[in-house]
C-alpha cells in the first residue's frame, strides 16, 4: 500500500510541474551512467497446479541495485539484480495419490535482467515504459531427498552446523513495466512504477508477479 501511494504522489506531481520547467533540462543526460536501488512490493499470489497441489505466497518487500546508461534523454538501457524472501503456504497432493500435507516455509528469489527504458520526455517529469529479459533463481527451501548432498561444518563460535541441499530452480523471465520519474536535481532522481515478472519454466509458466517499486536514482 505504501509504494501505491508513493506511485499515486508522483503522478500528481506532474500537474504540478509547469511544462517550461520541464523543458529545460534532460532528465537523463545523453551518454551517462546511473546507479540504482529499488524497493520492491510484491503483491500475493495463489497458484494452483495440474496434479492439484497448491500455493499461496505472502506479500513481501525486497531490495535490489542496478545500473544504466543513458544514450539520450529518452533511451536507457540498464542492468538490474533484486532479491526477496517470502513466506508460503503450501498442499501437496503425493504421487501415487495419498493425503494431502500442507507446510508453510519461506522463499527465497533473486532475478538478474538486462532492461530497456523509454522515456517519453526530456524535461524534469516524464512517464515511462520499461522491458527486459533475465534469470530468476528460486530457493524453496524444502529439503530435496535426492540431492544425496548436504553435511556438517564446526563453527568456532556455534559449533556444529548441518545444512542439506534444497529444492532450486533457475528459470528464464521477463519483465515490463510503465511508471513516472521525477528529477530532483541533477545529481538525484526517484521512480514510481508497476510492473509484472514473468517467469518460464519447464513444468509451465509460473502466475505472472506484480511488483510496485520506488526507485532511488543516482546519476554519475
Amino acid at each position: 500500500m505504501f509504494l501505491k501511494l508513493v506511485f499515486a504522489a508522483f503522478a500528481g506531481l506532474a500537474l504540478c510541474i509547469p511544462a517550461a520547467q520541464a523543458a529545460n533540462r534532460g532528465n537523463n543526460g545523453a551518454g551517462s551512467l546511473e546507479f540504482n536501488v529499488p524497493l520492491n512490493y510484491m503483491g500475493s499470489q495463489s497458484s494452483s497446479f495440474p496434479d492439484g497441489s497448491s500455493a499461496t505466497t505472502n506479500a513481501a518487500f525486497g531490495l535490489g541495485f542496478g545500473m544504466g546508461y543513458n544514450f539520450n534523454d529518452h533511451f536507457q538501457v540498464n542492468g538490474q539484480f533484486s532479491w526477496s524472501a517470502r513466506n508460503y503456504k503450501a498442499s501437496v497432493v503425493p504421487s501415487p495419490p495419498g493425503p494431502i500435507s500442507t507446510y508453510s516455509n519461506t522463499m527465497y528469489s533473486s532475478t538478474i535482467a538486462v532492461n530497456a527504458v523509454y522515456y517519453f520526455m526530456a524535461g524534469d517529469f516524464t512517464p515511462f515504459v520499461s522491458g527486459g529479459i533475465g534469470s530468476t533463481f528460486i530457493d524453496s527451501n524444502v529439503v530435496d531427498p535426492t540431492s544425496g548432498g548436504g553435511g556438517c561444518y564446526y563453527y568456532p563460535y556455534w559449533g556444529y552446523s548441518c545444512y542439506s541441499p534444497t529444492k532450486t530452480s533457475t528459470n528464464v523471465s521477463y519483465n515490463y513495466g510503465l511508471g513516472v520519474r521525477f528529477d530532483v536535481n541533477r545529481g538525484f532522481a526517484v521512480e514510481g512504477s508497476y510492473n509484472q515478472l514473468k517467469i518460464s519454466a519447464s513444468q509451465g509458466d509460473l502466475p505472472t508477479s506484480d511488483i510496485w517499486r520506488a526507485n532511488f536514482i543516482f546519476r554519475m
